[in-house]
């Protein structure tokens, strides 16, 4: 994974203005998050509709293009990214200077397949299954909840990989039997293509974990010269982002109707995702210790030889 941080030196990402823009006492007066297009970014779009932050314009930015998006971030042409927590863990082993606020989503992908029996892991064993790429979080946690399903993932089960579009495909002409995607794209399959939910991703890791159905997916990151000089405004934006993640759970219908501004799909297919999310907010010490915890439960399936994570990549209030 180190190869995502050389190849985003040579990226350019050019959407967005060079020039953070400060009031006369040196605070932000705007703000840039750039965040995916999926419903996993649903609260932020809520909290930049509702701007509650006095004096600060809160913009969110959609992107598509990861490596990019980072590139951005550190060219200070925006504030804060929206990402894979793993996407973030890698490039700070990598040497990269980011740091993570917190993290938003903490269960968001199905077991998708057409084939009604399969109703857990373990009776995964002979079938095919396809992932989106080696390393990914979806091929790390697929891998670690099989093993501790007493299937070997490396010679138990088929596993190919594809992008998600191709997926999708090899699910309907039965080249596959089960894979799985995150939302919204899982309720678009089921909605559009007739695919069912076969596993929550969310219940298979609270069979084989002690933290439950949490397992840290979406962070927010900075660099680290912003936070050193913005501590106080971050704290201000992480609450009210708390606060627009209550209003997402709690009014998915209207979180929907905003979404739909950013995103090109249908309301009721980001409403249904929206319902099929796990989001959260947890305080600066409880997501350092779950996403700790997360990548010593998971480190052996992951790709390269794996350090543990400096306690100077999360964001503390102190």
């Amino acid at each position: 994974m180190r190869r995502i941080w050389s190849a985003i030196i040579v990226c350019i990402f050019t959407f967005l203005s060079k020039e953070v823009v400060f009031t006369q006492d040196n605070k932000l007066s705007s703000v840039y998050i750039l965040a995916p297009a999926s419903t996993a970014s649903t609260p932020l779009f809520v909290l930049a509709e509702k701007d509650p932050l006095e004096n600060v314009d809160i913009i969110v930015k959609v992107f598509i293009n990861h490596p990019q998006a980072l590139v951005s971030l550190y060219r200070k042409e925006a504030q804060f990214l929206f990402s894979g927590t793993s996407l973030g863990w890698e490039n700070r082993l990598g040497g990269a200077p980011i740091i993570m606020v917190t993290t938003g989503v903490w269960g968001v992908s199905y077991l998708i397949g057409k084939e009604p029996l399969i109703t857990d892991f373990a009776q995964l064993k002979g079938k095919k299954i396809a992932l989106p790429f080696p390393g990914s979080p979806l091929d790390f946690q697929t891998r670690y909840i099989l093993h501790k399903n007493g299937i070997n993932p490396d010679r138990d089960v088929e596993l190919s990989y594809a992008p998600f579009t191709q997926i999708t495909s090899m699910l309907l002409e039965g080249l596959i039997d089960a894979a799985p995607l995150p939302e919204p794209l899982a309720t678009n399959v089921i909605v559009h293509h007739g695919l069912r939910r076969l596993v929550d991703y969310k219940k298979a890791w609270a069979g084989v974990s002690q933290a439950g159905e949490y397992s840290p997916q979406v962070s927010l990151f900075a660099t680290a010269d912003l936070v050193q000089q913005n501590r106080d405004f971050i704290i201000d934006i992480e609450n009210a982002w708390r606060e627009s993640t209550a209003f997402t759970i709690e009014n998915p219908r209207q979180a929907a109707t905003i979404s739909a501004r950013y995103l090109s799909m249908p309301i009721n297919v980001i409403e249904t995702a929206i319902i099929n999310t796990l989001y959260a907010v947890p305080g600066y010490s409880e997501n350092r210790k779950m996403v700790i915890d997360y990548y010593h439960e998971v480190k052996d399936f992951l790709p390269g030889k794996r350090e543990m994570l400096p306690d100077n990549f999360f964001f503390s209030c102190e």
